[in-house]
């Protein structure tokens, strides 16, 4: 006959079955689903154990308490709008994450090459993970999938934009109004001359790019009411449309002083830069810190950029996901990550 550890089996008496009911109590379940618990016989979800624990330690029970089990926990990172750039610096970002995660945390990666809404909205709903991270487009199809998938159980973190009033869990990001804001007050301040501005945007079913257009065109207003939005060109992320619509802008409006782009295609708008017969003095203004970014930078192309930290990004949503579920007691961060801005001088 083995001997019982003494934390094997709680002991009986009136006082501690008191005890035990004020557990239960504390954490909503029934007092036999508090006894399994503490005397971990299993049967019970992790998210039920640790809220039992919990309990347990908020009332001071006196007794040994158990490490609730991990089970294994399986991510997924969805990434539905393939941008080469953008994703290649969400991939970094959750692999350098990837040494750090306990080995009972699995993180999967998705990119979808068709971005429409209704196959976003099928990948999510066809999604078997215990949580999910997603990047998307605002649609009413996508939105709907997330109701439908939370509602079902499964955590979804928004990453990069937000798509608000779906039932996701939490959005993890930049504020992208003020980031759009702060390009405008600095294309403000830091113009040469005056002259038309040009705006290229990636995809404005991406909430992020038009909270990023209205927050430039607020910023720049506060600082120079006397600027003038030439264009504001739906490059949609797309080199050979940014090519042409910005190059036709800059034709039609050759003294323009500042190029500000919410997106991609860094090297198109350095392309149509380069044309112009005298670009001194323009102002050009993206987001991201990459070696292209860098590049464009050293070279003076580029005046500033603003970069928003995808490494925090992906770490900050696993911690989100990571918490609700009851894998750790650390309360994440919070949700909002902070831009940075980059010139020159200091890159």
């Amino acid at each position: 006959m083995g001997i019982e550890s003494p934390k094997a089996r709680i002991a009986s008496g009136p006082g501690v079955k008191s005890g035990l009911q004020d557990v239960a109590k504390l954490a909503g379940v029934g007092i036999a689903t508090v006894g399994r618990v503490l005397n971990e016989r299993g049967n019970v979800s992790p998210a039920t154990a640790r809220r039992v624990i919990d309990a347990a330690r908020e009332l001071g029970l006196r007794r040994i308490l158990p490490t609730p089990h991990r089970r294994l926990l399986r991510f997924e990172a969805l990434f539905a709008y393939p941008h080469p750039s953008l994703v290649t610096r969400l991939n970094q970002g959750f692999t350098s994450l990837a040494a750090m995660l306990d080995r009972a945390v699995i993180v999967e990666r998705t990119t979808l090459r068709n971005a429409a809404p209704a196959t976003i909205a099928a990948r999510i709903r066809a999604a078997k993970a215990d949580g999910l991270m997603l990047y998307a487009e605002e649609h009413a199809e996508v939105r709907d999938a997330i109701t439908a998938v939370t509602a079902a159980g499964m955590p979804v973190v928004c990453m990069v934009t937000d798509i608000p009033d779906s039932g996701r869990l939490a959005y993890v990001g930049i504020d992208n109004e003020r980031a759009g804001r702060t390009a405008g007050f600095f294309a403000a301040r830091m113009m040469r001359r005056p002259g038309p501005v040009q705006v290229v945007t990636g995809n404005l079913a991406l909430r992020a790019h038009a909270e990023r257009l209205a927050g430039f065109r607020d910023g720049l207003l506060a600082e120079a009411p006397e600027a003038t939005v030439a264009s504001v060109l739906d490059g949609h992320d797309e080199d050979d449309r940014v090519a042409r619509l910005l190059g036709r802008a800059l034709r039609d409006y050759p003294d323009t002083a500042v190029i500000y782009n919410s997106g991609g295609c860094l090297t198109v708008v350095a392309k149509e830069i380069r044309r112009l017969p005298r670009p001194l003095g323009m102002i050009f203004i993206g987001h991201e810190l990459t070696e292209e970014s860098r590049g464009l930078l050293d070279e003076g192309v580029m005046t500033l950029t603003i970069d928003q930290a995808f490494e925090f990004q992906a770490r900050r949503a696993v911690e989100v996901l990571l918490h609700h579920l009851g894998h750790t007691d650390a309360l994440p961060g919070p949700a909002g990550i902070s831009f940075t801005v980059h010139t020159r001088a200091n890159t």
